[in-house]
C-alpha cells in the first residue's frame, strides 16, 4: 500500500518512538471523570472475585471499560514515558502508550463491527475520533489500512499478553518480545496436570484489535482458538463465556505457555495467508465492477496521447538497483496478446494466461530436424554429447518424426546382457504358462501384452459395500447442496467448496483442473456471489437480499478435454429453527455404514470410523455441530476413500506405521 503504509508500519516500536515525537495513542477510563479508576484492557481479573463478575457476567470489559485517546508521546525513559494530551504533559506508564497504526487498526475494527450481534459495542467512538480515522484512511491510495501487513511486519513474533508473563527467569508486562517459534511438528504432548490441559491443535487467531470487541474475548491481547485433548474434546463450550464449539474455546495469550510459541506463530502466519487470500478476491471484484479509466488527452491535443510524451515533459527515471537497496516493483502481466486477443487460458491455473505464437519457430530454433550439435565444437563450454551412442553424423535425420524408426534404431547394442536377456524370457515364458489366470496376447498381432482371467472373480463382497455407500453418501451430498444457507458462504468463514467427486463418472474421477459457473438459466452470477475457478469454493462477499435468494446455480467442472460433469447448487435465506440439513444428512449416512448393512474390509471401516468421528459422536449418537464448509471437507474425503475402497483391493497398515 506504498510508502506510507511502510512508514507508519515503521513507526510501531515504543522504542523507537522514544527518541523522538511521535504520535500515538493513551488508554483511558471509558468514564472521563478524575473519579474514574483505569483498567488496562489486556488484564483479565483473575484474583478479584467482583471484577471477575463484572467483567464476564455483565460484559464489563473491552471497550465497555477502556478507550484511547490521541497523544503525542514527547519522551520515554524506563518504564515511563511523557506524553502531551490535549494542550497538557503528564507522565504514564509506558504500557498505557498504543502505537498510532495499531490505535488506527482498532478504530477501524470498532467501525466495522459497530451495532453488529457477537460484538462489545463502543458509545465513546465518537465524531472525533471517526474523523481522525477517516483523514488517516484517505493518505492511502485504495482508503484503507493494512492489519495484515502490521501484523505480519510487527506481531508475528511479538506475543501482546496479560499484565504479567512469565517467561522462566524473566517477567513481561503486556507485550513479549522475540517469541521462539521452533517446529511446531517437534513438540510433545502435554498433560492434564497442576492447572494445565493438554492442547490438541492451535486452530484459529485473532488479532488484538479484533479480540478487544468480540463478546467471546473482550480483552486487548492475541486470542488463539484452542482445540483440547480428550476427555475435554468432548466437551460442547459454545454456551460459555469464552466458547467456540465442540472441544475448543477462545483463549487470550497469557493462558498459553511459551512452549506452544511455535503454534502461536504458526496461527499468526495462516491468519495472514487467509487474510490476503481474501484482500486478492475483494480486489478482483472490485476491478471487475469497475469499469477500466478513458485515456484522456494530452492538453493542446485533439486526439488520443501518442506513445511518447511532448519534449518539456519531463519523466521521472526509475532507479536501477545498483543506486539503492529497494527492489523493482514485479513487471506488469499482460491483460491479453500481443494482437489484442484473448490469452490463452492456463490448464492448471485460472489466474495465468499465456501468449504463445509459434510463428517462424522453425528459423528461431535453427530447424529442429537438423540443427542439433554434431561436433563437439558445436556445443556450449562445459557440455558434451551423451556416450554411447555418440554424436550423429552429418547427414542424419533421427530426429525427423515423419518417418517410421528403423529397425537398427530400436536396439540399444550397448546395453545388450545375454545372460539378462535369458532370464527376462524366461520369466516371461514361465508367467506365460500360468494360463488358470493370465492368457499371453499378441502372437499374431505382435502387440504384446498379458490379460487376466475375466471368468474369475474374487470376493466382492466389500467392495460393492463400499459402493453402495458411496452412492449414498454422493446423494446424501446432492442433496445438502440444493440447502445452502448464504451465511455459510461467508469469505471469513469455513471454504464451501463443491465435492466434484459426488459428479463425476468412474472413468473422470480425478479432481477437476477448472470450474466455471452460471445461473440455472445459463445467466451471470450476481455481483455478490463468487465462484474460485480453481478451487471451486462458493463465497458471499457480501450478505444478499432477500429477494435474491433462493439461487440456483450450475457449476461446470473441467478436464483439459473440457466440461466433464456439473453440479446443480441452490443457496437460500437461513431458517434458524430449521435443522441444518447436513446434520440430517450425516445420521442418515452413518446408518448405512453399520456394519451388518456395510460388510466393509476391517482396515476400511477403522479408517472411516476416524473420518466419521469428526462429523460424528458415535457414543451419544449424534452429529457434532460443524459448519457446512468443515462437514463437506470431511464427507469429501470420506467419499474418495469410500471409491478408491469400491475399485480396489485396500489394505491398511498398523496406525503409526
Amino acid at each position: 500500500h506504498g510508502d506510507a503504509l511502510e512508514d507508519e508500519v515503521g513507526q510501531v516500536s515504543l522504542g523507537e518512538m522514544a527518541s523522538q515525537s511521535m504520535a500515538c495513542w493513551v488508554w483511558c477510563p471509558v468514564e472521563s471523570s478524575k473519579a474514574a479508576q483505569f483498567r488496562h484492557p489486556a488484564e483479565v481479573p483473575l484474583e478479584d472475585a467482583a471484577a471477575a463478575k463484572a467483567a464476564f457476567m455483565e460484559s464489563l470489559r473491552g471497550p465497555r471499560v477502556a478507550r484511547i485517546s490521541p497523544a503525542t508521546m514527547l519522551q520515554a525513559k524506563g518504564a515511563s514515558a511523557l506524553i502531551a494530551e490535549k494542550g497538557a504533559t503528564r507522565e504514564v506508564p509506558k504500557y498505557m502508550v498504543l502505537p498510532w497504526y495499531e490505535g488506527l487498526l482498532l478504530l477501524e475494527a470498532l467501525e466495522a463491527r459497530q451495532g453488529q450481534p457477537g460484538f462489545i459495542p463502543a458509545t465513546w467512538l465518537d465524531g472525533e475520533l471517526r474523523e481522525v480515522l477517516e483523514k488517516e484512511r484517505a493518505k492511502f491510495h485504495n482508503g484503507r489500512l493494512n492489519g495484515t501487513l502490521y501484523c505480519e511486519k510487527r506481531l508475528l513474533t511479538v506475543a501482546v499478553t496479560g499484565s504479567r508473563f512469565v517467561d522462566g527467569d524473566r517477567e513481561w508486562q503486556f507485550r513479549r518480545e522475540k517469541m521462539r517459534p521452533g517446529d511446531a511438528a517437534a513438540l510433545v504432548e502435554g498433560e492434564n496436570a497442576a492447572g494445565f490441559f493438554r492442547v490438541k491443535a492451535v486452530m484459529d487467531y485473532l488479532p488484538p484489535w479484533d479480540a478487544f470487541q468480540h463478546e467471546k474475548c473482550g480483552f486487548y491481547q492475541d486470542f488463539y482458538q484452542v482445540q483440547w485433548s480428550y476427555p475435554f474434546s468432548e466437551v460442547d463450550y459454545t454456551a460459555v463465556e469464552n466458547g467456540s464449539d465442540t472441544g475448543a474455546t477462545w483463549e487470550p495469550d497469557e493462558c498459553l505457555p511459551t512452549d506452544l510459541d511455535s503454534l502461536r506463530v504458526l496461527a499468526k502466519k495462516t491468519w495472514i495467508k487467509k487474510r490476503r487470500e481474501l484482500e486478492a478476491k475483494m480486489e478482483a471484484v472490485k476491478k471487475q465492477a469497475t469499469p477500466p479509466p478513458q485515456p484522456s488527452p494530452l492538453p493542446g491535443s485533439a486526439g488520443p496521447p501518442s506513445a511518447s510524451p511532448p519534449p518539456n515533459l519531463v519523466i521521472k527515471r526509475e532507479r536501477s538497483m545498483d543506486e539503492g537497496s529497494t527492489p523493482r516493483p514485479p513487471a506488469k502481466m499482460a491483460k491479453t496478446k500481443r494482437d489484442g486477443g484473448q490469452l490463452d487460458r492456463d490448464l492448471l491455473s485460472s489466474k495465468v494466461g499465456h501468449d504463445f505464437q509459434p510463428d517462424g519457430v522453425e528459423e528461431k530454433l535453427g530447424k529442429i530436424r537438423n540443427g542439433w550439435p554434431k561436433q563437439a565444437q558445436d556445443y556450449p563450454q562445459g557440455f558434451a554429447v551423451a556416450s554411447p551412442p555418440g554424436f550423429c553424423w552429418a547427414n542424419c535425420d533421427c530426429m525427423d518424426d515423419m518417418r517410421p524408426q528403423r529397425s537398427w534404431e530400436m536396439r540399444k547394442g550397448w546395453l545388450d546382457d545375454p545372460s539378462r536377456a535369458t532370464a527376462a524370457n524366461a520369466a516371461i515364458s514361465k508367467f506365460s504358462e500360468q494360463t488358470h489366470f493370465v492368457f499371453r496376447r499378441g502372437s499374431v498381432s505382435k502387440r504384446c501384452y498379458f490379460e487376466t482371467d475375466q471368468r474369475k472373480h474374487l470376493d466382492l463382497t466389500c467392495a460393492r459395500a463400499a459402493l453402495d455407500l458411496a452412492q449414498h453418501t454422493e446423494r446424501a451430498l446432492n442433496a445438502v447442496l440444493q440447502r445452502i444457507p448464504a451465511a455459510a458462504l461467508a469469505p471469513d468463514g469455513d471454504p464451501v467448496r463443491v465435492p466434484a467427486r459426488a459428479f463425476l463418472t468412474d472413468e473422470a474421477d480425478y479432481d477437476p483442473l477448472r470450474f466455471g459457473a452460471a445461473l440455472s438459466d445459463g445467466g451471470a452470477l450476481p455481483d455478490w456471489l463468487l465462484v474460485d475457478a480453481d478451487l471451486g469454493r462458493l463465497v458471499a462477499v457480501r450478505p444478499p437480499a432477500e429477494a435474491d435468494l433462493p439461487l440456483q446455480l450450475r457449476v461446470e467442472l473441467m478436464h483439459s478435454e473440457g466440461r466433464v460433469a456439473s453440479a446443480v447448487c441452490t443457496i437460500i435465506a437461513e431458517n434458524p429453527s430449521a435443522t441444518q440439513p447436513w446434520l440430517a444428512a450425516t445420521a442418515s449416512i452413518v446408518q448405512r455404514f453399520d456394519p451388518r448393512k456395510c460388510p466393509l474390509e476391517r482396515g476400511v471401516r477403522a479408517a472411516l470410523v476416524e473420518r466419521f468421528s469428526e462429523v460424528y459422536d458415535f457414543g451419544k449418537n449424534a452429529a457434532h455441530p460443524r459448519s457446512l464448509g468443515a462437514w463437506l471437507e470431511v464427507m469429501s474425503r470420506i467419499l474418495k476413500l469410500l471409491r478408491s475402497a469400491s475399485g480396489a483391493y485396500l489394505e491398511f497398515g498398523p496406525k503409526g506405521r
